[in-house]
């Protein structure tokens, strides 16, 4: 179980609000769904998404338009390939699922020439070479999306095997979703967005894919909505989406250090900070000296120093020979001597020239 990388992760939020067809009616929950949903993913404490990689557009009208940035998603992304649809699902006379745009016709000759047919967005993410490809379908009748992803008729079936692919939709096949008219959210996003949020305490460390699904199955029929559907092929549903925020267990320090560092890599320092802060004082060396960095950056040199020693006598090579090299441009040239020697007796190459410099500088062999 983990995150997904998000430089190499690609993201498509797409959703109709308004229509033209007086049998549609309009969706207001939709844009907030998909504005709220953007912020978790592109949120340091959630999936960490760059802004750039997220791609919300709401009531996009145009097809070319639409498939001209999945195909661009899909052919960026290499990790997670996420796509997400929110809106008026329609069956077609062909018994195929349409998902409405702006203009969509709901009279049964038009739907076909006016929505968005699923089968594109199929072909597509069959083709991605993205190793999780994501699809979650919030709309009436998205059930039948579950069962064409992973329909063994299917012409690209085979295709979709070759990597991890997990499709969760809002309802079964034959039944509507739900969009209360006074709600911000649409019944299943509701939902969706309070468990990133908020977490769960019956949940792991990670919200992966299937825990979400558990968990709406669970929760939204108890309401009296539909109960979502969910296929995943490998191990795609093992992919989180966020950290849980309820989970209370003692954190595995090692875990709290890949955290520090992918928060690191997105600039989210701050948050960063906090993971090394817990990996430290659970002692891990590493993390000591990795928040003595942060801290020197942000200016509590006292505090820096501090985590800094105290990786070095916890028996951290690095944090050793940067012990070092502060008592060298200190003048404190015997502790600096100390410290080079621990660390170059550990193993550590810098330490080794930093020895050899120091002696040299002092006249000694």
């Amino acid at each position: 179980m983990r995150l997904p990388d998000p430089p190499r992760s690609r993201a498509l939020l797409l959703g109709s609000s308004r229509y033209a067809d007086p049998d549609l009616p309009d969706l207001p929950a939709v844009r907030n769904n998909i504005a709220d949903l953007a912020e978790v993913l592109t949120s340091p404490w959630g999936t960490a998404l760059r802004s750039e990689h997220c791609v919300a557009k709401p009531d996009l009208a145009d097809l070319a338009v639409i498939g001209t940035r999945l195909v661009t998603a899909a052919v960026q992304a290499e990790d997670l390939l996420l796509v997400y649809y929110t809106g008026h699902g329609l069956v077609g006379p062909d018994g195929e699922l349409y998902l409405s745009l702006p203009g969509t016709s709901s009279d049964p000759a038009l739907i076909a020439w006016t929505g968005l047919p699923f089968g594109l967005l199929r072909r597509t993410l069959a083709t991605a070479r993205a190793a999780n490809r994501v699809l979650i379908l919030d709309c009436c009748f998205s059930g039948m999306a579950v069962d064409t992803m992973a329909s063994a008729t299917s012409v690209v079936a085979g295709q979709l095997e070759a990597a991890g692919t997990c499709t969760l939709a809002s309802s079964p096949a034959n039944r509507p979703s739900v969009a209360p008219s006074d709600a911000k959210h649409t019944a299943f996003t509701g939902e969706l967005l309070r468990l990133l949020r908020h977490g769960s305490t019956e949940a792991a460390e990670f919200l992966t894919l299937l825990a979400i699904h558990e968990h709406l199955a669970r929760v939204l029929p108890s309401q009296g909505h539909p109960r979502p559907e969910q296929r995943n092929t490998r191990t795609a549903g093992k992919l989180a989406l966020v950290r849980n925020r309820l989970y209370t267990h003692s954190p595995d320090p090692e875990a709290l250090v890949k955290e520090g560092e992918r928060l690191e890599r997105v600039g989210s320092t701050a948050e960063a900070e906090q993971q090394y802060r817990r990996a430290a004082e659970a002692g891990r060396p590493d993390a000591m000296l990795r928040l003595s960095r942060l801290l020197e950056r942000r200016g509590a040199l006292s505090q820096a120093g501090i985590w800094r020693r105290r990786a070095a006598e916890s028996g951290d090579p690095t944090a050793m020979n940067d012990v070092g090299v502060r008592s060298w441009h200190t003048g404190d040239l015997v502790q600096a001597e100390q410290w080079f020697r621990k660390a170059a007796d550990a193993g550590l190459a810098e330490a080794k020239e930093n020895l050899r410099t120091l002696l040299r500088q002092k006249g000694r062999a």
